[in-house]
């Protein structure tokens, strides 16, 4: 009798045993919550991917703001020039010159694009930089201004030219996609006004 009790004991112990490992074989072979995993990478995917937009966003607002400032910069200096073209204006020409006693002389103002830009944009000087802060970093900074004012050549035949001033600025803005991992983005902005006579 104690050898069939312990025969059917071992036989239930194998027979739970097997029901465990046909349990733990189903649990491998369902699909059920696969889903969920792929869910999760699809979330983390879009995550991803609408930060890279953000940051583009972000960026491109802020080279447009500067080169709109450095547009109207340009074109404060361009109208602060109406003095010195004046003149010429009256003789059918519109560039920047003064009656001098050996002839005609260039006559411009270059005006002072920096505090423009430090009054548009509320960029404070650093280092060698024009740098708007934030926070415990910077937002961007503007650095290497170029300008250059070509005058009307006081000749017959120029009035279809007209007074032009350029300036360019090179932008940093640091990343802050990359975790500042990532080296800033650096750029080239540059514009351009004219002063012309109106008739």
């Amino acid at each position: 009798m104690a050898k069939v009790k312990s025969t059917i004991n071992k036989w239930k112990c194998e027979k739970k045993v097997i029901i465990h490992m046909k349990k733990f074989k189903n649990i491998l072979r369902d699909k059920q919550g696969m889903s969920t995993l792929l869910t999760a990478s699809l979330v983390l995917v879009l995550l991803l991917l609408l930060c890279v937009i953000s940051e583009f966003f972000r960026l491109s607002i802020t080279a447009s703001g500067v080169r709109n400032s450095l547009q109207e910069a340009v074109i404060s200096v361009a109208t602060t020039n109406y003095n010195e073209v004046y003149n010429g204006l009256r003789e059918g020409y519109s560039g920047g010159y003064y009656l001098d006693e050996d002839g005609w002389v260039e006559n411009l103002d270059y005006g002072d694009i920096y505090s423009q830009l430090d009054r548009t944009l509320g960029t404070n000087p650093y280092n060698g930089y024009q740098v708007k802060w934030q926070g415990e970093g910077y937002e961007f900074r503007i650095s290497g201004l170029e300008v250059s004012i070509k005058n009307v050549p006081l000749t017959p035949g120029s009035a279809g030219q007209n007074f032009e001033a350029e300036a360019a600025v090179q932008l940093e803005v640091p990343l802050s996609f990359g975790w500042e991992n990532l080296p800033p983005l650096q750029m080239k902005i540059k514009t351009k006004a004219a002063y012309m006579p109106k008739f």
